[in-house]
Order: C-alpha cells, then sequence, then structure tokens
C-alpha cells in the first residue's frame, strides 16, 4: 500500500511554488475499484481540494472497509496560487478530443498557463487509468458563486446516472450541452463512470462539508469502500436535509451565455433552484434589462467577474420519464428514430440525427434526451443535430 500524500493549502505569500499536482492517494485491494477525485479546476475554488485532504487524511487513519483506490488531484494550481477562476481561459471548457490532441503534440514551453496545466493533468489522469486493474469511477469537485442547494451535473449515459443517482441531491441533466469541453467529458471519453459535484458557494465553509460528504457517498457506491462507514450514512444524511424537498432530477431549458464586453451584472439575491417566472428581471447588460424567456427554477447565476454563463434556467423531470429512458434504450428504441417525421439521419455520421424542429416541434429534443442523445451545437434556428452519447454508458 502506498502512503497518502497530503499538502497544506499554498497561502497567498507561497506564490514562488505550485503546490504538487497529486493531493494524495490511498490503496486497497489490488484490482478493486479506482475513483479518480478532482479539486480546484477552478482556481477560486477551493472546497473540493480542502474536502479530498480531510477523506485522505481520515483514510489513511483508518483503511477499514478500503477495497479499491481513491486518487485526488489539483486543477488548476496556478489560478488557485491567485484565487481566480482562471489565468488565460477556463481549465473546464478546453477538454475538446481534437484540442487536447493538438496540444500534446506541441512544444511545452509554447503553452498558455491552462493549456500547461491540461497537458499535465491529462496524463496523470491516463497513468491512473491505464494502469488500473477494475472498474474506473471519477468525480469533479465544484463550488458556485450564487448561494443555494448543491447538485450533479453528469452526460446522462445509463453508467453515469446509476453512479450519480446515489448522490441523494439534486441531479441535473442537459448542462452538457451547454458547457462543451469540461473535463468530465474528457473522462467519459477515457471510459469513465463520471459526474460533477457543486457543493455550494465559494465561500461557504459548508460547502467543504457538502463536497467531503459526496466523497464518502462515492466511496462506497463505486465499490472502493466494501463496508459501511459510519461516515457514509452521516453523509446521506447531511446532504438529505440540505436538499430538502427540491426535485430529484431536472433539465436545462435555458442558458444566458455572457462576454466581458457585454457587463452583465446579475441582479442579487438569486440562488440554485429559486422559482423564476416568465418575463421576470434577472440582470442587466450593455444593452439594458435581462428577463427570463420561461418559467423554470434558476441555476448558477453568475456573481463574479470571469465566467461565461450568466445563469441557466431548469425544469423538473418526472420519475416516470427516468424509468421509461433506461428501458427504451435498452431496447434499442433508437432504431426507430428514422421513422420519425422530421427525423434524418445524417450524411456522414451514422450515430447523429438531424432534426428539423419546424416538422418534429414536439418534445424532439426530449425525446432524443430520454434515448441517450446529446445537442451537438447550437440549439436555436430550425435544425438540431443529435449524436448518441458515449457508448460505453
Amino acid at each position: 500500500m502506498t502512503e497518502t500524500v497530503l499538502e497544506s493549502a499554498p497561502t497567498p505569500t507561497q506564490t514562488d511554488a505550485l503546490p504538487p499536482r497529486l493531493i494524495g492517494r490511498v490503496d486497497g485491494r489490488r484490482g478493486g475499484a479506482t475513483l479518480i477525485c478532482l479539486g480546484g479546476i477552478h482556481g477560486n475554488e477551493p472546497s473540493g481540494v480542502q474536502a479530498l485532504e480531510r477523506v485522505l487524511g481520515k483514510l489513511a487513519a483508518d483503511r477499514t472497509g478500503l477495497d479499491g483506490t481513491l486518487v485526488a488531484f489539483r486543477g488548476n494550481r496556478k489560478a488557485a496560487l491567485t484565487r481566480r477562476r482562471f489565468i488565460s481561459n477556463d481549465l473546464n471548457r478546453h477538454w475538446h478530443p481534437e484540442r487536447v490532441e493538438r496540444l500534446l503534440a506541441v512544444d511545452p514551453a509554447t503553452l498558455e498557463a491552462e493549456d500547461e496545466e491540461l497537458v499535465e493533468l491529462d496524463a496523470a489522469l491516463r497513468g491512473v487509468i491505464d494502469s488500473a486493474g477494475g472498474p474506473i469511477f471519477a468525480m469533479d469537485l465544484h463550488t458556485t458563486s450564487g448561494e443555494g442547494a448543491c447538485f450533479v451535473v453528469l452526460d446522462d449515459s445509463i453508467a453515469n446516472r446509476q453512479f450519480a443517482l446515489h448522490e441523494p441531491v439534486t441531479v441535473v441533466v442537459g448542462l452538457e450541452e451547454e458547457l462543451v469541453g469540461t473535463v468530465t467529458a474528457h473522462l467519459d471519453t477515457l471510459g469513465a463512470r463520471v459526474y460533477g459535484f457543486e457543493a455550494g458557494q465559494h465561500d461557504d465553509p459548508a460547502s467543504v462539508d457538502r463536497a467531503e460528504a459526496a466523497i464518502w457517498i462515492a466511496l462506497e457506491s463505486s465499490g472502493v469502500l466494501a463496508d459501511k462507514r459510519p461516515e457514509v450514512e452521516a453523509s446521506r444524511e447531511l446532504l438529505r436535509r440540505q436538499t430538502g424537498d427540491l426535485p430529484h432530477v431536472v433539465e436545462v431549458i435555458h442558458r444566458h451565455p455572457v462576454q466581458p464586453e457585454d457587463r452583465f451584472r446579475m441582479e442579487p439575491g438569486y440562488e440554485n433552484f429559486q422559482t423564476i417566472a416568465a418575463g421576470e428581471k434577472l440582470a442587466t447588460d450593455r444593452t439594458g434589462e435581462i428577463v427570463s424567456p420561461h418559467d423554470g427554477l434558476i441555476l448558477m447565476p453568475l456573481y463574479q467577474q470571469q465566467g461565461e454563463d450568466g445563469f441557466f434556467l431548469v425544469h423538473p423531470v418526472k420519475p416516470l420519464w427516468l424509468l421509461i429512458s433506461k428501458w427504451v434504450r435498452r431496447l434499442d428504441a433508437q432504431r426507430l428514430l428514422p421513422w420519425l417525421p422530421g427525423v434524418s439521419r445524417h450524411p456522414e455520421e451514422f450515430d447523429t440525427f438531424v432534426v428539423d424542429q419546424h416538422t418534429a416541434r414536439y418534445l424532439a429534443r426530449e425525446l432524443f434526451h430520454h434515448l441517450g442523445y446529446r445537442r451537438v451545437g447550437p440549439a436555436d434556428g430550425r435544425f438540431l443535430t443529435m449524436t448518441r452519447r458515449h457508448p460505453h454508458g
């Protein structure tokens, strides 16, 4: 068994050296499951790193029930030293397969800050995955600038969903269509069952507690912890209390993108999952007032200077639809899609369909979601392009 590696979080005066990429690692039975955890992909989100240090410390002191491996990495180390979301570009928006491949082929000396972080983190992730003797699970820990309940985000494959639904918090589907190039999408393509966990507001000490709770639950649901430990049930109870009567699953129905030149300013006081009415003033920018286009629940209102997403709107998904989507995927119902009005197979990509929204105007996007497809490209306009999610799910 390897020893756990723990490093203290950098203080504002420690600007001359980066903390190590590896937060820590603990090993149980060889050949068991591996859980990879990431903290601090955004430099102003320290809660995930702090929670991982806690869990690693407890597992190092007491390995009861440890039947696999936990490996934890820091994300954007350079941005973390300055407590900024990023230095040059958002490290959680640039994991496009073509871009990763290109960056791996260039001279490392020419890379910008986040590109260098991406290349180093990719090598660390692949090293763990390539050497693992059992199934791979992963989670990416985040916090938000706005207040409100914690939640899970995932690319909605059946495998990812089965893993994520163990967390007793609201699960958000459809966000992966809006936030492209995330590290969770990259881990999905590498064969991991993966989700992101948003633990609360950046500076709230309770966000560290919630992130720690999510890690303990993921350790058990992944099989890394084979035996029940008191930390797991205590974690479930903490997250249940925090979630209250919020819906278990919601789907994204709208994203408001922003650019620095927009001078976007969110109206004060909005929290995750607060009820919003169509026409309600949510923000302002250089063009004037921004109002909600739909009734729904608000998600991740932007209360920080850096960021590309002003806010999202979501609505609840009925549990029956989750059950239906699980069975129709297993029955391979997507073979019937080319027969639907307004749906045609993409001329070059077999697992991709083009949807004419003027013809297939009712629930077209929702239907494809339940069948295991995700949108690629823009959501506006007449045509939607829907492609099948990664086949391992």
